[in-house]
């Protein structure tokens, strides 16, 4: 599943103009000059919080920013895309979009100033995407950053929250930048949102949460149109130590609601199935994983071939593992023995 949001022509014009590493108007640099203030370029960020009260309380809510910032000597201006995804914590599902997720995007213009690795930013103002439907995420205060720059960190605090930005070296291979459904996927070619960790960058939290074994993701919902469309995954995961490989099957059962049959199948209904191959790794409860491949196991006459990988990171506990990849969510849950472990 991926969410479709009317920003998705903004993120690429905005790569690529970064990507062509052109100056820009008015001295600015270039994406990548490397300065110690440079700040110029695209940077990403993640969060992942329980909502604490209120009538959200208990619920998951996870964003994803994309950072496009264009730098003129001190001055620094642009705007940064915020890709919500909000996860039901008791499993109801939400009234305004009758599932237990619901996603939105908006919209940040920011300006600025960085001097000797200092850096001040403020909103200047708040779009919400079209299209987002009637969920609402609500509306904060637009808010004033301080932080610093270390290299391809800038981290940033102010609105009462801390937000650590990375550098995107090679903007067109960022995950928001194609976020469109998965019945509609990219090439493969698009990579991982960011590169994985290295050993240096990985935090030692304890000993690592034991996510091995069947876990399963389903999803009912519609497509445009009407028409119904299955979604279900089986992960299966094989676990040494913090070390994480595996793979999942991914069956998306798309039916006819019109009574008209496909062009492609020429029945009313037709199936895809797709395995994708992962690696990753376990830190306490945090895990990550990255898709390495993909197979066909179903060729069908309906699949576009179009398809990503994708990386995720997330939250283990016992019976549940929360991912967030891209600018989307989902939940795997531990199957119950006595039901059947294959759906379609």
């Amino acid at each position: 599943m991926r969410f479709v949001g009317s920003w998705i022509c903004v993120f690429a014009v905005a790569a690529a103009s970064c990507a062509a590493g052109r100056a820009t108007p008015g001295g600015a640099r270039s994406v990548g000059s490397g300065g110690p203030d440079e700040v110029g370029g695209i940077w990403n960020a993640m969060s992942q919080a329980t909502i604490g009260d209120g009538s959200s309380a208990g619920d998951t809510r996870i964003e994803k920013q994309e950072w496009h910032l264009t730098q003129a000597g001190a001055t620094i201006s642009g705007y940064y895309i915020a890709a919500l995804t909000f996860v039901s914590g008791d499993g109801r599902p939400y009234l305004c979009s009758r599932q237990t997720q619901f996603s939105a995007t908006q919209r940040y213009d920011v300006s600025g100033r960085v001097r000797d690795g200092l850096v001040e930013i403020q909103e200047l103002g708040l779009e919400v995407a079209s299209g987002a439907g009637p969920c609402d995420p609500g509306v904060r205060r637009l808010a004033r950053y301080r932080g610093r720059l270390d290299g391809d960190v800038l981290t940033l605090i102010g609105g009462g929250e801390q937000h650590t930005l990375y550098r995107i070296r090679h903007p067109e291979t960022t995950a928001m930048l194609e976020a469109a459904d998965r019945g509609a996927e990219p090439t493969p070619a698009a990579r991982l949102p960011h590169p994985p960790p290295s050993p240096a960058q990985t935090v030692a939290m304890g000993t690592p949460a034991d996510v091995s074994g069947l876990w399963v993701w389903e999803h009912h919902g519609t497509v445009a149109g009407g028409d119904e469309k299955q979604e279900r995954e089986e992960w299966h995961v094989t676990q040494d130590g913090s070390k994480l490989t595996g793979y999942y099957d991914r069956v998306v059962h798309q039916v006819s609601a019109d009574g008209h049959a496909y062009r492609c199948s020429m029945a009313l209904d037709f199936q895809i199935a797709t395995r994708y191959q992962f690696s990753g790794e376990v830190n306490g409860n945090d895990v990550r994983i990255y898709e390495s491949s993909y197979e066909v196991l179903s060729p069908n006459a309906c699949d576009n071939g179009k398809r990503r990988l994708d990386a995720y990171e997330g939250q283990a506990s016992l019976d549940e593992i929360r991912l967030a990849w891209g600018v989307g969510g989902q939940i795997l849950r531990r199957p119950r023995p006595d039901v059947p472990t294959q759906r379609f």
